[in-house]
């Protein structure tokens, strides 16, 4: 288990709801990204369609809406396959996603 989702709080909407959580990095980085585990969500069967993420470290983090993937960059470039960098492992990852009714 590489990406590990603990949800912080569900916000419905009229013709949304986010479900908010943080991510714990662990292992090794899969090219392409990995789903998160833990990842649950409820109301719907549809994807999602937007996340956003907050941190303090030198990472970004996207969201591939198609497959329900984490990627994580540096400077623009996807990280290599190998062990996360201590930069992700130590960082704090808010993940805000948004899932359509």
């Amino acid at each position: 288990m590489a990406i590990a989702f603990q949800e912080v709080r569900k916000i419905p909407t009229m013709r949304s709801f986010r479900i908010m959580g943080t991510l714990t990095f662990s292992g090794n980085y899969v090219v392409g990204g990995e789903v998160p585990t833990g990842l649950i969500k409820v109301w719907t069967a549809k994807n999602a369609f937007g996340a956003n993420f907050f941190n303090k470290g030198p990472h970004t983090f996207r969201y591939d809406p198609v497959t329900g993937k984490v990627l994580v960059y540096l400077g623009g470039v996807e990280a290599s396959a190998a062990a996360y960098p201590a930069a992700v492992t130590s960082d704090v990852v808010t993940m805000d996603i948004e899932y359509s009714k």
